[in-house]
């Protein structure tokens, strides 16, 4: 008997291949009893998702359905949870084994067994998507609805301010002005501290970063380390944040850092580095890995989105919404550099 209430579908983006999406329906998914079945509204494009559209990415291949920076609200719960329809929600997207060293720590990110939405699992880049509640986080409602997909990227910058072990009395630079750059040198602001040096190559990030109180460094007028010796100190940075992922810029960051100062390597490195292991030994020197973020990192986030961190970056800089069926668009203009804003959001 039909009862005239129309079926709901699913529509996903598939990355089938390198540089090609192909749109794909099915029904809305049903939770097991400890899920949540999120409804996707918005879900934003970052570096890895760049390099798995490319083919580039080390281990990541199609077909994928790409998307971690998820906000969106409860559609469906298993029987085992206690979250509203329409509960403002956003992904915390590792999900380990539960019960490994790194899990039984809080440290999901390290499992050798995690599995991340938007890699091996199904990502955001569809209308619906089927989360473990312990892997959903509730929104505040003090968070502006604009601003609730930048969770999980301002989540990177807080877990690398956090290793890098940044004091308010330090000197600090970042290399690299996108969106985990720039919310890594408001974080550090945050913090008290008060002298930040953002190095960057493109003329819109640095006028951006200067607008904020930013020490701008014109990477293409004269190198990192000559350049952190005249605005830092001659000795170099107490912390350097390496937010682009090169080999050429973690040089530089090491190069910048003072002896006895920290290196943190944010962005996605090369799987193979060369170093200066002088320079290391040597200059009693810190190299610290990032990864991802841990669970407290969401909410010192969200605590800081409804704080106003990013009350000074006009809205129409912070984010650039595109449809899905303009995903391909949205993938283009982050690649090349055209984007007017910190990032792509595809909305659903």
């Amino acid at each position: 008997m039909t009862t005239g209430v129309p079926t709901l579908v699913s529509r996903a983006a598939v990355l089938t291949e390198p540089t090609q999406f192909e749109f794909k329906t099915g029904p809305v998914p049903a939770p097991g009893p400890d899920e949540v079945v999120i409804r996707v509204e918005e879900c934003g494009i970052c570096g890895s998702d760049l390099k798995m559209f490319a083919g580039t990415h080390a281990f990541m291949r199609p077909p994928i359905v790409m998307g971690h920076e998820i906000s969106g609200t409860v559609h469906d719960t298993g029987p085992d949870v206690r979250l509203a329809p329409g509960t403002p929600v956003t992904v915390f997207p590792p999900v380990g084994c539960g019960h490994c060293f790194h899990c039984r720590n809080g440290r999901e990110q390290l499992c050798e067994a995690m599995e991340f939405f938007g890699g091996q699992r199904a990502g955001g880049l569809a209308d619906y998507v089927v989360v473990p509640r312990s892997h959903v986080l509730t929104v505040s409602t003090r968070v502006p609805k604009d601003l609730r997909v930048l969770i999980e990227p301002l989540a990177v910058a807080v877990h690398g301010v956090a290793r890098g072990t940044a004091d308010a009395g330090e000197r600090a630079v970042v290399i690299g002005a996108g969106a985990i750059g720039l919310f890594t040198a408001l974080v550090l602001q945050r913090l008290g501290l008060n002298e930040v040096v953002v190095a960057e190559i493109d003329p819109r990030r640095l006028r951006r970063a200067a607008s904020l109180g930013f020490t701008p460094l014109d990477v293409l007028k004269a190198p990192i380390p000559s350049s952190v010796v005249r605005l830092v100190r001659p000795e170099g940075a107490d912390c350097v944040f390496e937010c682009v992922g090169s080999q050429e810029t973690i040089s530089a960051a090491l190069a910048a850092t003072r002896k006895g100062g920290r290196t943190i390597i944010v962005g996605n490195a090369p799987s193979t580095l060369e170093v200066d292991g002088l320079a290391i030994q040597r200059g009693d020197r810190s190299v610290v890995g990032v990864l991802m973020y841990d669970l407290a990192d969401f909410t010192t986030a969200m605590s800081h989105l409804a704080d106003g961190l990013l009350d000074g970056i006009p809205p129409e800089e912070i984010v650039t919404r595109y449809p899905l069926d303009r995903i391909a668009d949205a993938f283009a203009d982050s690649k090349t550099g055209d984007l007017p804003s910190l990032k792509a959001v595809v909305e659903l």
